[in-house]
């Protein structure tokens, strides 16, 4: 009976940490033509805008319902998949990126991804895809969204997840054309920590007001980014 009990308890949680992990089709690699038919039927019935501002990324895009729609004056066109990840970006540029003529890509790099892919791998990705940006003669900007080092997180997986954005950092800094943008500091409470206030349960998606102070500081930032332009075609 004391065996039958701890069962019963026992099963739920492994049938929770199986789809977080096994299971979850976010953290599976995805092929090139599965990612294309992703994109196409979203596709499917839009109009498509002129230079859009394309939102890309997995999990952290996906859960996002309120998408501003336009970011300075050019419009929000999201764009996401489970299991999508900077690497089909590189190997499906063409249609998955270049297809959309964007004026800038806000990419955004998932924690549980984050956690996983080593430095190197990623910015053989990223490299790829300033590539063929400069191959297809497009001129978009790059803006890589962190990974937000969620209240779940171990004090190894906060390292890996700093080594990480050191990396992406550094690698910006140098390649024209890309930002890197760090968002932690949106979600900290008095105390330095990212707060749980933000997040579900699950402790890495964002809730509702999350989303709405992400989407206030991008709208903010891409308000200056125009006037930091504007002032240099002027002078």
């Amino acid at each position: 009976m004391f065996r039958v009990a701890w069962i019963l308890v026992l099963t739920p949680l492994v049938v929770v940490a199986l789809k977080l992990t096994v299971l979850d089709p976010n953290a599976k690699n995805i092929s090139c033509s599965q990612a294309q038919e992703a994109f196409e039927a979203q596709d499917f019935g839009e109009v498509m805008p002129s230079e859009p501002v394309l939102l890309l990324g997995n999990r952290r895009v996906m859960h996002w319902s309120r998408v501003p729609q336009k970011f300075g004056n050019a419009v929000v066109l999201k764009r996401t998949t489970a299991g999508l990840s900077p690497n089909n970006l590189d190997a499906c540029f063409p249609r998955l990126v270049g297809h959309y003529q964007p004026r800038s890509i806000l990419l955004f790099i998932d924690t549980g991804y984050a956690l996983t892919v080593t430095p190197s791998d990623l910015l053989s990705a990223l490299e790829g895809i300033m590539d063929q940006r400069a191959m297809y003669e497009l001129r978009f900007e790059l803006a890589i969204i962190a990974p937000i080092a969620s209240p779940r997180l171990s004090s190894s997986d906060r390292q890996t997840l700093a080594r990480l954005n050191n990396s992406l950092s550094s690698w910006s800094a140098s390649k024209l054309g890309t930002r890197f943008i760090s968002v932690d500091h949106l979600f900290q409470d008095v105390d330095g920590e990212v707060s749980p206030k933000h997040f579900w349960p699950d402790g890495n998606t964002l809730t509702d007001r999350g989303y709405a102070i992400l989407s206030d500081m991008l709208v903010t930032s891409a308000k200056e980014r125009k006037k930091e332009f504007t002032g240099i075609v002027s002078k």
